[in-house]
């Protein structure tokens, strides 16, 4: 079903906001989390061809930055810590927006999850124990996670990036409502649930993630030993690929 007009930023940034805060906010229940991230695929939408890459991108920030300060209680000395991380995080919306400018509608939404995956790899390389995860909007609910002992802490930041992308395509993007991806948001979304309460087995906690990446304790869980967060270590590499592609491809089009 077609979009008769575009939903206004304006408007995108309020429901980014509101579900995001909300997410975080309502810890026990976080299922906003799961939908907060939709209205931003959307915004990244709004940078036209011919325009810097950056353009439109001060509402991501500012929707980040907000939704960060949220995760903290509003803590006074979560602000700089808060539009530090938001700026970072911008960035995997503005590589997206440079890829579509160079590559065309072949950059789909997938860049902006594998741009942020990678850099959340990074913050748990440089600052494992202090780093913001979209994974910890989860904390609260271990009984939804427990398949993670297969993908690591951080395949939540994974799973919530990708029902968000779901739920871009089932309502967001400019093509309009679309029942298919309504069906595969509810699937991704309540099929690892289901799954998970059916293994017996503990989650991987963040405590556990932070410990084995600050090489203070041996975790009994030799598979995590052995693999980490494989998750988002293949999104960097992936990113980094892309992103020398992408370099390439400008650069022989000149």
């Amino acid at each position: 079903m077609a979009r008769k007009a575009e939903i206004p930023s304006l408007r995108l940034f309020i429901i980014a906001v509101l579900l995001l805060a909300g997410g975080w906010m309502i810890s026990s229940f976080p299922v906003f989390i799961f939908f907060g991230i939709a209205p931003l695929f959307a915004l990244s939408d709004r940078v036209s061809p011919a325009s810097p890459a950056w353009e439109k991108m001060e509402w991501i920030l500012l929707a980040l930055t907000i939704a960060l300060l949220a995760a903290s209680a509003f803590h006074p000395q979560s602000i700089v810590p808060s539009m530090v991380y938001a700026i970072v995080l911008t960035f995997s919306f503005l590589g997206h927006a440079w890829l579509v400018q160079v590559l065309g509608s072949r950059a789909g939404k997938i860049t902006i999850i594998l741009f942020w995956l990678a850099l959340e790899y990074v913050f748990l390389i440089l600052k494992p124990d202090s780093s913001f995860y979209l994974a910890d909007a989860l904390r609260l609910q271990p009984t939804w996670t427990r398949w993670n002992i297969h993908t690591g802490y951080l395949g939540s930041s994974c799973w919530i990036l990708l029902v968000n992308a779901c739920a871009y395509n089932t309502y967001f993007s400019r093509s309009g409502f679309h029942w298919p991806w309504l069906a595969g948001c509810v699937i991704l979304l309540l099929g690892p649930i289901t799954y998970s309460f059916f293994l017996d087995m503990a989650p991987i906690s963040r405590s556990v993630m932070v410990s084995v990446y600050g090489g203070r304790m041996i975790v009994p869980d030799v598979a995590y030993l052995a693999h980490g967060e494989w998750v988002v270590r293949t999104a960097a590499w992936l990113s980094i690929l892309i992103l020398l592609y992408t370099f390439v491809k400008k650069q022989t089009k000149k």
